[in-house]
């Protein structure tokens, strides 16, 4: 069986051996050696200073939320999807005075702009960089982050299943993504970039709390056991994906989707302005018989997020995937049709 999944993905054999033995001590310095290569490594996909903790995409975006808003502090959420409702639930829960902007696209940045004039500006914006529900991808980011510079707001942005195969412009002050998308690992790590002090003054779950892990690139002491067999994977992946360079890795993405979307005769929910890299999403009739038939031919995808549950089926392009499994895919897919 294979994963064409959002995420968790179908791993490489090599870095399922990489997690594959005996964890260190995480006080030892055997860890602090796989640590530091993974760090140094991150810093070598975004700006900023990543921070490895664990947990996965949800508790990244929960300690961003946390360290980043306190309660009654006004934000703008931007809404495209499952999981930009997911954040905005994430805001309330820290007592924000959340302020939507939904739309049925990744909206454009002056409307961005436009909803924090008309709010009387905002602490902070937070946006999903990749919309995993709907297989859409905010292609405005460059100038929203300018936006939010320009009101004085931090931009707090989830990418958890874009980065790094979604390419995020630079100066986002703060990123949550995961171990286990495009950062072609297993579950089980939480990842941060951070280009701003944490600044929250009270209330942050010492568990979620990202002041500790401010010293762990000087010291490789991590506050608590941190995911060991998941930081082993991170370095072989790491490794494999700054060795491609990542504009090829970002290309091949491109090209897996074109083979989809080229092949596949079924109406996809994006347009191509905003199609994300890394899942796709099609309206099916009959999203059961869809995922039996391609279970049968050896290949697991999933269904539609929150009203395109029962409408839709997403299929996930990162990991070992390969040209003949998404036209073997497309195939199956377009005779149940």
């Amino acid at each position: 069986m294979k994963y064409l999944t959002p995420g968790p993905i179908q791993l490489p054999d090599f870095v399922l051996k990489a997690a594959y033995r005996q964890p260190a001590f995480h006080r030892s310095e055997e860890f602090k050696e796989s640590l530091k290569a993974v760090l140094d490594k991150m810093a070598k996909v975004y700006g900023g200073m990543p921070v490895v903790m664990p947990g996965t995409g949800t508790l990244a975006v929960d300690a961003m939320v946390y360290n980043y808003v306190n309660p009654g502090e006004r934000v703008l959420v931007v809404i495209y999807g499952e999981f930009g409702r997911r954040l905005s639930a994430s805001l309330k829960s820290r007592g924000a005075e959340v302020h939507e902007l939904e739309a049925s696209s990744p909206p454009p940045p002056d409307v961005v702009d436009d909803a924090l004039r008309k709010m009387g500006g905002a602490k902070a914006v937070a946006v999903v960089h990749n919309e995993t529900s709907m297989g859409f991808a905010h292609k405005g980011l460059g100038k929203i982050i300018d936006i939010a510079k320009a009101h004085g707001a931090l931009l707090l942005v989830d990418s958890v299943s874009g980065m790094p195969a979604e390419p995020l412009p630079p100066g986002v002050d703060v990123v949550a993504t995961a171990s286990h998308k495009a950062f072609m690992a297993p579950p089980g790590a939480a990842i941060l970039y951070l280009n701003a002090e944490p600044r929250a003054a009270f209330g942050v779950p010492p568990a979620m709390d990202l002041r500790p892990y401010l010293k762990v690139p000087s010291t490789l002491d991590t506050p608590y056991t941190p995911p060991i067999p998941v930081i082993y994977s991170l370095e072989a992946s790491l490794e494999y994906i700054l060795r491609l360079g990542l504009d090829r890795y970002v290309e091949i993405h491109k090209e897996r989707m074109d083979v989809l979307y080229g092949n596949i005769r079924l109406e996809p929910l994006s347009r191509p302005s905003y199609r994300s890299n890394t899942v796709a999403a099609f309206y099916c009739g009959d999203v059961k018989k869809a995922l039996t038939s391609l279970r049968k031919a050896g290949y697991v995808v999933s269904a539609g997020m929150g009203p395109y549950k029962d409408k839709a089926i997403r299929i996930g392009v990162m990991g070992d995937v390969n040209k003949e499994d998404l036209l073997k895919v497309a195939e199956v897919l377009n005779n149940v049709a």
